[in-house]
């Protein structure tokens, strides 16, 4: 495969970040259960959860900038159901990556919580609602089981493309 046939560079870097960043929120949020309520680690793991999902967010708002800009690399050949869930894939990726934070920021805003981001905070101007606030995270909680399983079809398709079809797909993201 040519480089021609890759990614640009600066896509596989964004996509890279944005998983890491995505990584971190998730790791966080989880690690956030083993601490107790009211502890400073617990507020702690919050914090990073909140820094690392406006991460996200802005990674892929720069992301999306950047890949409506430069030329990305056509699919291999293959049948076309394979094209369309490629691409369904990727906007829903898109859309969940860009979704789940803004939910998360909306939950704080109207639950008349300040936003952090890695020490700085600030609150939206939106009148404070919370119900509508807790209803909000909820929606932003049951998406990761979304996002769960469209991260894990998007991997087991890659290795798919890696392992059976031999496609050398993955050499796309070098």
């Amino acid at each position: 495969m040519t480089r021609s046939d890759s990614y640009p560079r600066s896509l596989v870097l964004l996509h890279w970040l944005v998983f890491v960043a995505a990584a971190l929120a998730v790791a966080a949020i989880e690690l956030k259960g083993f601490f107790p309520k009211g502890s400073a680690d617990r507020a702690q793991m919050t914090l990073w959860h909140e820094s690392f999902g406006l991460a996200v967010l802005l990674l892929m708002t720069i992301r999306l900038v950047v890949r409506a800009s430069v030329q990305v690399p056509p699919l291999p050949p293959g049948p076309r159901w394979m094209e369309i869930s490629a691409h369904a894939m990727h906007w829903l990726l898109y859309l969940l990556m860009l979704g789940m934070p803004v939910l998360g920021a909306l939950a704080l805003a109207w639950s008349g919580k300040p936003i952090a981001f890695f020490g700085a905070s600030w609150t939206l101007p939106l009148t404070v609602d919370v119900p509508l606030g807790r209803s909000i995270k909820e929606i932003h909680e049951a998406g990761a089981n979304l996002v769960f399983a469209a991260v894990g079809l998007h991997a087991a398709a890659a290795l798919w493309h890696q392992f059976i079809v031999k496609d050398d797909l993955l050499l796309r993201m070098r």
